[in-house]
């Protein structure tokens, strides 16, 4: 390569004239057609011409030449018809030199210009032809039907984006101009954008069609025009439909909780009949499933204690389709703003949940004990029930100290709480945050305090309740689902406590292993027990169910409900789903709480230090019992147990963003 060579390279999707003016190895010195120094990699040459410019020639005459060369070529393109040219070639081969196209596409004699023009038509067409270094592949018919429909494709998502963008800015503007074609796309793709970001199908044309909009940059638009569109709620929960949870049951499912329903009995054979026992529930104000009850009757040597828990296993039985979708719920999902059942509310609330007044079929443990709490014997028993008074927690705080029954069964399960805690229970009594949803749309939060009676002396039966099935289970030789906690790393705490002072209890948190499921009888340190399992709830947890149906059929006949191959089967699909349903709930009660701060704006809150770390404190709000970083400064030395007043800097529910600074 000389230098006055008249050379043609691409520069983006066009081709571009200039003359060489030096040449240094492989690189070589450019003047363009546009007045421009550049310099290019040899191998980037296409086409060249020679004799080309002189050197000699002034730089603006170079630059008119080079015009002139352009334009010449420019206007030989528009003469080629390459249509013509494909069919007259069809069958007369594959490749073919530029040259050669030239003279017979066009009807001058061919010289540079001629063939550096049929090279260019031939590169900005594509259709018919692909262009190769040194001529152009001819296409076959099928492979110009195949390029013509991706390029109908690629005009049609052109348009689509137009519109599109031009729709979304109208929105996001509020001006409501006419609704495009596209809608629907647009919706689900800012949709996919909204659950899964970059990991969203169409992200890229996502991220294009938000740009032309001028509303890029932004994470959350997408999710911001959809509630402007009323495609979701301000406040819609992304975490169900992320991990795709069913908020509704399937039409036949209901129909078959509903047939149920209608010919649900409750015969006397095969059941005691406890009817007259003054059997109680105590829950939350506003609990509508009550799948358990308690009743205690003094034997004058001893005390009678019944935890009574509704028969789901006598209904619901596997195979049946409501049983199929309950598996696959896994438990009921309890969230600030919404309940999602495991079961249909016929079923939950109504024929099978334990309400006063009502005679219902119980799965009942009838524990015989000490008034210290020591077990002399117990059995479980399919029995028949009827509850004579539906308590809230709040009633019994209220009624323990002059309703005899109340009193005697808050002082056994304060007996039964000092057996564990001689045991070596770590009980970790921590006040629990409310985040609730008002009636007129507040939200409000509020502590609940685990040590007073009414929740304590239900928690210790139920406990006792889920010790004793993990324990007859195991004693037959039984598969169970074993509830399991090895030892804390490190005890902080020797002796019981009410953790009304915090630090000790946080500190110790910090030392406390996972609680696991487990088919090995192994023990449960934190609550002080050989082996543990869960039954009490099975109206809103399947776990709960599996091991009613187990203990119910070994009670009965001795025969195992379940093998455990078939148990680690059923639990391998429950236990994924569980962690589902536990994510979501943490997940929005975080949301609701973050929404709370965010509304109550700059309020000062007190918290405890709980751990001092190279760059930033740990800290604990004891009003709203939630952990969160606060950055060190300097000069400002807080030490593990002092307590300090924060302030909100910064919050966002949506992006999980909770910051604090020091009042």
């Amino acid at each position: 390569m000389e230098p006055g060579r008249v050379i043609e390279f691409i520069e983006g999707r066009s081709f571009l004239t200039s003359v060489v003016t030096r040449v240094k190895g492989n690189k070589l010195l450019i003047l363009t057609e546009t007045d421009r120094e550049m310099s290019i990699s040899a191998n980037r040459v296409l086409h060249e011409t020679n004799p080309g410019i002189p050197a000699s020639q002034p730089r603006n005459e170079q630059v008119r030449i080079l015009k002139e060369i352009s334009n010449r070529r420019s206007d030989l393109t528009a003469r080629i018809d390459l249509i013509e040219l494909w069919e007259l070639l069809e069958g007369e081969g594959e490749e073919f030199a530029f040259d050669f196209l030239a003279e017979l596409a066009l009807p001058e004699p061919v010289g540079p210009d001629e063939v550096a023009a049929m090279r260019r038509v031939i590169f900005e067409d594509g259709l018919y032809f692909k262009m190769r270094p040194d001529g152009a592949q001819r296409h076959d018919s099928e492979k110009v039907q195949q390029l013509t429909l991706a390029r109908e494709r690629e005009r049609e998502r052109q348009r689509e984006l137009s519109e599109g963008s031009e729709y979304l800015a109208q929105i996001w503007s509020r001006d409501n101009g006419d609704t495009p074609p596209c809608r629907e796309r647009v919706v689900r793709i800012l949709r996919e954008m909204t659950l899964y970001g970059s990991e969203a199908g169409e992200y890229k044309w996502g991220q294009k069609l938000l740009s032309q909009a001028g509303l890029g940059g932004d994470p959350w638009k997408p999710f911001h025009l959809l509630v402007k569109m009323g495609e979701m709620d301000y406040h819609e929960n992304l975490d169900l439909i992320r991990e795709q949870i069913p908020t509704e049951f399937s039409a036949q499912a209901l129909a078959e909780a509903e047939t149920i329903a209608k010919e649900m009995t409750c015969p006397k054979e095969g059941r005691m009949d406890l009817t007259g026992l003054q059997v109680i529930t105590a829950d939350s104000s506003g609990a509508r499933d009550f799948d358990d009850a308690i009743s205690l009757e003094d034997q004058g040597d001893h005390l009678v204690l019944g935890v009574h828990i509704a028969d789901v296993s006598a209904v619901i039985e596997p195979g049946m389709l409501i049983d199929h979708e309950a598996m696959e719920r896994s438990s009921s999902i309890y969230m600030p703003d919404r309940r999602i059942p495991m079961l249909p509310e016929i079923l939950s609330e109504e024929c099978l949940s334990l309400k006063a007044g009502v005679v219902r079929p119980a799965f009942s443990l009838l524990a015989e004990l000490t008034p210290e709490g020591k077990i002399l014997d117990f059995e479980f028993t399919p029995s028949l029930i009827q509850v004579k008074r539906q308590l809230s927690y709040q009633e019994v705080d209220t009624m323990v100290e002059h309703d005899l029954i109340l009193s005697r069964m808050f002082q056994l399960s304060l007996a039964l709480k000092a057996r564990r805690a001689a045991q070596g229970a770590l009980i970790l009594p921590l006040p629990k945050l409310n985040i609730f949803i008002t009636p007129d749309g507040e939200i409000g939060v509020n502590l609940t305090q685990w040590e007073n009676p009414g929740r304590s002396m239900i928690s210790e039966f139920m406990i006792l309740a889920n010790h004793l099935a993990a324990q007859r289970l195991t004693d037959v030789g039984m598969p169970c689902l074993y509830r399991c906690q090895s030892e804390p790393s490190q005890r902080t705490i020797t002796d019981n406590t009410d953790c009304r002072d915090l630090f000790p209890c946080l500190q110790q948190r910090r030392y406390l292993n996972r609680v696991s499921w487990e088919f090995e009888a192994n023990p449960h340190h934190g609550m002080g027990l050989a082996v543990y399992t869960n039954l009490t709830s099975p109206l809103r947890r399947y776990v709960d169910l599996i091991i009613q149906r187990q203990i119910r059929s070994v009670s009965r006949s001795g025969v195992p409900f379940y093998t455990e191959d078939a148990m680690k089967d059923l639990f391998t699909i429950v236990e994924t789903a569980q962690r589902k349903a536990t994510r979501i709930q943490m997940k929005r009660r975080r949301y609701w709480l973050l929404r709370y701060l965010e509304i109550a704006g700059h309020e000062n809150h007190e918290a405890l230090v709980l751990e001092k770390l190279p760059r930033r404190w740990r800290i604990f709000l004891t009003d709203l019992m939630v952990d969160a970083d606060l950055p060190r400064q300097t000069g400002l030395d807080l030490e593990p147990g002092e307590t300090i007043m924060v302030r909100v800097k910064k919050v966002s529910p949506r992006e999980d963003i909770l910051k604090f600074v020091l009042t």
